[in-house]
């Protein structure tokens, strides 16, 4: 009997993990679908992805750090030099997120 309960509470303990997990992955706020604008500064630049050292994005919960953001297929905005102030501006796509926008920051 005492087996029959343990694997009674196993099983809606998991029920119940499993189905949180895919409210919260269905849950708009935990990702945003409006654009998310910060400042940085550009590390790299290739064809496919800019990296860059950005500040913390309150709307996301995010430290400042470094990371790649996607370009688009057909960008609209020429690279920038390795070290250029930047503001820019980024969705959240599958798997990653996309860069929008990307201009040397104003002095």
């Amino acid at each position: 009997m005492r087996n029959v309960f343990v694997a009674v509470v196993f099983t809606l303990f998991f029920a119940f993990t499993a189905s949180a997990a895919d409210r919260a992955m269905q849950d708009p706020a935990a990702k945003p679908t409006v654009e998310i604008h910060s400042q940085g500064i550009i590390k790299a630049w290739d064809v496919r992805k800019v990296s860059i050292a950005h500040q913390a994005i309150p709307a996301l919960d995010w430290p400042p750090m470094t990371m790649s953001f996607l370009l688009p297929p057909a960008p609209s905005f020429a690279a920038l030099p390795v070290g250029t102030a930047v503001d820019f501006s980024f969705l959240p796509i599958d798997g990653g997120y996309r860069l929008i926008a990307v201009a040397a920051a104003r002095q």
